[in-house]
């Protein structure tokens, strides 16, 4: 299993640069000049002083060719300089470190209700299917399937925040907050909202594989035969069908993760969250380019763990796919 998770771990060695390439590509050939937005934001400053404009394009390698450009920012982070934020005027790695635990609560918040809400729903509709609950969930799937996220954020605001006014509208937590309990409540309350719309928002399409893979094995011979053999029905789910119904789930759970932290740009300028989202939103609106291309290479570096973490869970559930691999 070693030699199997190494040769996949050496397989995405390549990727990791080629998608660094077409980021950094990407990035610099977006329009508008960095030191423009530096200019705008600070220009008392930066108008009358050609000098510092100078440093600063030689700085941040403005004027160097484009794979001179790449292989400096190559070799800075390789050493774990990021590079200078023009935006914030601060190391990039900083602002990254410091929002990171925020994204990170409200993603695996949000992918472990959607996990939680979808799987039993998923199953209970494939179980019972062509019944009032299959089509009552087939339809809500239809549904939120077709609701854009920022919308969904929207509704539940008016409904929870401003109507009912039992959650919080924005933001991370309430200024003036003291005592461990108390601050623990009120980060608690603020998170419900943005965790429960972005976990929500996935709950629609998890429940269709789900439903869709499970009624594929439950047409199989072997599960037909556990049934006629006498097996109760909640061990011929669990232990026939769901386990062999895995893979196709794994995939799209496992992959889904870039998808929450994508998802989490809309849902943290929404809700004000002072995470990954909204600075990677305000860096590329800005061209602060080391701190966008960071950004979107942190999100590359998560797609490429969950597809290890997918074929570890393959692996888990399905040994023979690491036999298949071995003989090949």
């Amino acid at each position: 299993m070693k030699v199997y998770f190494l040769k996949r771990f050496l397989e995405l060695i390549p990727i990791f640069f080629a998608i660094s390439i077409i980021i950094f590509v990407i990035m610099n050939s977006m329009p508008g000049d960095p030191l423009l937005q530096m200019r705008m934001q600070n220009p008392r400053v930066m108008t009358n002083d050609p000098e510092r404009m100078r440093e600063l394009r030689e700085y941040y390698h403005l004027d160097d060719p484009l794979p001179v450009k790449y292989f400096t920012w190559l070799k800075s982070v390789m050493t774990g300089d990021l590079g200078y934020s023009s935006m914030y005027k601060t190391p990039a790695i900083d602002l990254i470190t410091s929002r990171l635990p925020n994204t990170l609560i409200l993603t695996i918040t949000a992918w472990l209700i959607g996990l939680v809400v979808a799987l039993p729903i998923g199953i209970l509709s494939a179980v019972k299917k062509y019944s009032a609950f299959d089509y009552t969930t087939t339809v809500f799937a239809f549904i939120g399937i077709s609701l854009p996220g920022f919308w969904f954020a929207l509704i539940a605001i008016i409904i929870f925040s401003v109507s009912l006014g039992w959650l919080p509208v924005s933001g991370m937590a309430t200024y003036g907050i003291t005592g461990s309990w108390n601050v623990f409540v009120d980060r608690l309350r603020h998170l419900v909202l943005p965790a429960f719309v972005l976990g929500l928002v996935q709950v629609a399409s998890w429940v269709r594989y789900i439903r869709t893979s499970l009624l594929e094995v439950l047409d199989q011979d072997y599960v037909r035969t556990a049934y006629a053999k006498g097996v109760p029905d909640r061990k011929v789910i669990i232990k026939h069908a769901l386990k062999n119904a895995m893979i196709p789930i794994i995939t799209i759970i496992a992959l889904d993760i870039p998808y929450f932290f994508g998802g989490a740009l809309i849902i943290e300028t929404v809700f004000s969250w002072p995470g990954m989202g909204r600075l990677m939103y305000n860096a590329v609106i800005s061209s602060d380019y080391n701190l966008a291309i960071s950004c979107l290479m942190f999100l590359a570096i998560i797609t490429l763990i969950s597809n290890l973490v997918a074929d570890f869970l393959y692996v888990m559930v399905d040994p023979r796919i690491r036999m298949g691999r071995k003989g090949a």
